[in-house]
């Protein structure tokens, strides 16, 4: 099992990442690794499945440390090395948004000199694997925008149902 954290641009993670924390399940003998500089890479061997948590701090400690979980399967799916031995590889793209960086977290991410995308360092097709992604993320956007907007429906045919029960109601002294 390799659990990893890469850039997707060819870029150095130090300028904006101090350390990276992966929790593995509690089965291993050490499940908590602290990996201050790259490769961000925890190699282990077992089977089965587990939720593996990677915990990333960043270079400005007034930034809040952000949290990734991901299902950990140590069985499938397949793929087939250049060498012609197959290891279990599940690649995910995660994508890290910053709304309002610290003066200092915009500086480092400002210079981070890699802008092309890193493709050689994964194993499957990661602009495949980001666009997936990205579709996935923009249909649950319009799925929980029809919800909100069926609750706000709610929410006035309720008020209207209230505001009409209450003006039939006698008033009590």
């Amino acid at each position: 099992m390799d659990s990893f954290l890469k850039p997707y641009l060819l870029e150095d993670p130090t300028k904006w990442i101090r350390k990276v924390q992966f929790k593995l399940h509690e089965s291993y003998a050490n499940q908590t690794r602290i990996l201050e500089e790259p490769p961000y890479e925890v190699t282990e061997t077992g089977w089965g499945e587990f939720e593996i948590q990677i915990r990333i701090y960043f270079v400005d400690s007034n930034e809040k440390p952000i949290v990734a979980f991901h299902y950990l399967r140590l069985f499938q799916p397949t793929i087939e090395l250049p060498s012609g031995s197959q290891i279990v590889c599940t690649e995910f793209y995660d994508e890290i948004i910053f709304q309002e960086p610290t003066v200092q977290m915009y500086r480092a991410l400002q210079a981070s000199e890699g802008r092309r995308p890193d493709k050689q360092s994964f194993l499957n097709d990661i602009e495949q694997v980001k666009n997936r992604t990205r579709e996935l993320g923009e249909v649950a956007q319009k799925e929980i925008a029809a919800e909100i907007e069926d609750l706000r429906e709610s929410l006035k045919d309720a008020h209207k149902l209230i505001v009409k029960y209450s003006t039939e109601m006698p008033e009590q002294e």
